[in-house]
């Protein structure tokens, strides 16, 4: 009797277990059922832009694009009262090689540096870089999410140094990591096209200017396995003897302008600047992830791009230098990084795969 009326109750549960799941469906596994129960009436369209001044490319067309990339990233530590002792850490790496793929409001993109460290100066340490981006973009707005990680820095100040035969220290425990989120408002965008030469899904075709809005969250941590300073300097610093991590957080806020000069309707040349002051939240840790010091400050920040090239229907080529250069001048010392980039772009552009177009399909909410 006792067993009969456990296998009763085990059927009575698994089958109202089943209805419950069946009733309590997840939704957010299913794009299409999601959308109609969360956002019915969603519809995004857009007014067309100007075509006297940009050329849409057809909705079906995917972009392949190749990066080469010669970057110059450094961070510097200066205390205020002894700048001979200041940390000058820079990076040794040759060429970033990344690739970008772009279909209707979605961008995605890696680069990574491929060379190997045979062919390092015996004075600096290897660097390995590594980044993922992937925007989701509009011709009125651009949501970009960017994750980056530099390993193996080098400080090249000789006052660091206690062998006096050498001029540098290598610092292959230390390492930057960067989150970065941000979204850029484009009040002109019925004439300007941001998008003409960030992912070529769009072409200027006449040239304009254009004013913008950037805002943006991001988390910069500069750590190490060991001591962030070398001996020689840490009686030079009051806060960061001791400190193995030092974490930023920064919240941007900033007007911007960009144009692009069109010659004879395939070459251009572009440029945009931000020049925000950023709100900036510093944290010290200690090795045992101990907060020893916190502190918030104003932010300097240069943020602008430079680019020249051509393109047709199908292809297109650029040169461009990028720039992002930060400035925090905290209560003993100032900290600096700086990432500039100067690149080659080739890309080219094809009807998408089905593939490409029934996932976008699947996934993406009606109307994008």
């Amino acid at each position: 009797m006792r067993k009969g009326f456990i296998v009763v109750f085990g059927l009575f549960f698994f089958i109202t277990t089943a209805f419950a799941q069946k009733k309590r469906e997840n939704v957010f596994l299913h794009p299409d059922k999601f959308y109609a129960k969360y956002f019915p009436n969603l519809k995004i369209k857009y007014n067309p832009s100007d075509s006297t001044y940009i050329k849409t490319y057809p909705k079906n067309y995917m972009t392949v694009a190749l990066h080469l990339l010669a970057p110059k990233i450094y961070a510097d530590l200066e205390p205020y009262n002894a700048l001979q002792a200041s940390s000058n850490l820079r990076t040794n790496i040759n060429t970033i090689t990344g690739l970008s793929f772009s279909y209707r409001h979605v961008t995605a993109g890696f680069a990574l540096s491929l060379l190997p460290p045979v062919g390092d100066s015996p004075d600096f340490t290897h660097t390995r870089y590594r980044t993922a981006t992937i925007k989701y973009k509009s011709p009125i707005y651009i949501l970009t999410f960017k994750f980056m990680k530099i390993k193996g820095m080098t400080d090249v100040n000789a006052f660091n140094s206690l062998n006096p035969e050498q001029q540098t220290v290598p610092r292959a425990d230390i390492t930057i990591k960067e989150y970065q989120f941000e979204g850029i408002y484009n009040f002109s965008w019925k004439k300007y096209s941001y998008l003409a030469t960030l992912d070529y899904t769009e072409s200027q075709i006449k040239s304009r200017l254009g004013v913008m809005f950037k805002a943006g969250i991001y988390n910069q941590q500069l750590y190490s396995d060991t001591n962030l300073l070398s001996v020689p300097q840490r009686p030079y610093f009051e806060e960061l003897n001791g400190i193995s991590k030092m974490i930023g957080y920064n919240i941007k806020l900033s007007p911007g302008v960009g144009g692009n000069l069109v010659i004879k309707k395939h070459f251009y040349a572009s440029f945009s600047i931000f020049s925000p002051l950023n709100l900036y939240v510093n944290r010290l840790y200690t090795m045992d992830e101990n907060i020893v010091h916190k502190e918030t400050s104003l932010q300097w920040v240069l943020d602008g791009s430079v680019s020249v090239g051509y393109y047709t229907d199908l292809f297109y080529t650029a040169l461009r230098c990028e720039v992002d250069g930060r400035t925090a001048p905290l209560q003993t010392f100032t900290y600096t990084s700086v990432y500039n980039y100067i690149g080659l772009d080739i890309g080219y552009r094809f009807v998408a795969p089905r593939v490409i177009k029934k996932f976008y399909k699947d996934t993406m909410p009606p109307g994008m």
